[in-house]
């Protein structure tokens, strides 16, 4: 998940309901994760054992609600003209699937949304006829989750290697990250963004117009189609996907913070 210098800060909204996860204090020598969870120094789960969750939970998103609507948003969005050719997707902290603290939430929620990440490029790939990389940055991960998304035919890159690999022709998929990440993400706009939007931003105590992050996010808002992505059990509550309108802007150019 997202990780920052310093403390995790304690988010508080203005209104509406709580995030799914909550920020804790934690020390940065521990390389700890959002929610307290740290990479584990025991794994427990067997690649067999993991593969055989992940297709129970990759079942359950394919049967869903949430992801028959998403299905409509990326045929909207591949109807945008001259819209952008995606080669590369990258998922940023979706969570370990063995995490350190036992948590059955942190392990489900890892899954589901490695399972959405997974559908959602599948989807472009079929609608598009073109062949899109894939690639996930996660500090929890244990060697087994990285030899299981290796399986999955997901390249498994360190922070902040995934940071430099976004590009105009790059889906970037973070769901509930802090703002830190989003602007180390963000230094170069990419073809889609689907995270937290302007308007979750805007809704924190916290947040200030000068914090690094705001710039890229509102450029997007005001230049790219905007589509809200459908919620599953709060796991992707305030979640919007940006998506690059032909000719906004030039490839590879950086937005200002």
């Amino acid at each position: 998940m997202g990780q920052e210098e310093g403390e995790w800060s304690q988010v508080t909204r203005k209104r509406g309901r709580k995030p799914a996860t909550e920020r804790q204090q934690l020390e940065p020598q521990d390389q700890t994760l959002l929610g307290g969870i740290r990479p584990n120094p025991s794994p427990e789960f067997s690649i067999a054992e993991i593969r055989k969750y992940h297709e129970q939970v990759d079942q359950e998103w394919r049967d869903s609600g949430c992801w028959k609507k998403l299905q409509k948003v990326i045929l909207e969005g591949c109807a945008i003209p001259d819209g952008p050719p995606i080669t590369t997707a990258i998922c940023l902290g979706p969570g370990p699937f063995d995490p350190a603290n036992g948590s059955l939430l942190v392990r489900r929620t890892a899954h589901m949304q490695m399972a959405a990440f997974g559908s959602i490029v599948a989807n472009l790939e079929s609608q598009t006829g073109r062949s899109i990389k894939r690639a996930v940055q996660e500090p929890g991960f244990t060697h087994v989750d990285k030899e299981f998304c290796s399986e999955l035919g997901f390249e498994v890159v360190d922070t902040p290697g995934a940071f430099i690999m976004v590009g105009s022709t790059t889906l970037v998929f973070g769901i509930h990250m802090e703002l830190q990440t989003y602007a180390e993400a963000l230094t170069t706009l990419p073809g889609i963004f689907i995270g937290s939007g302007l308007d979750e931003w805007e809704k924190l105590m916290y947040v200030t117009p000068d914090l690094p992050g705001l710039g890229p996010m509102r450029e997007m808002d005001s230049t790219y189609e905007k589509f809200s992505f459908p919620d599953l059990n709060y796991m992707f509550y305030g979640t919007t996907v940006y998506w690059r309108r032909g000719g906004d802007r030039k490839p590879g150019v950086p937005p200002g913070n």
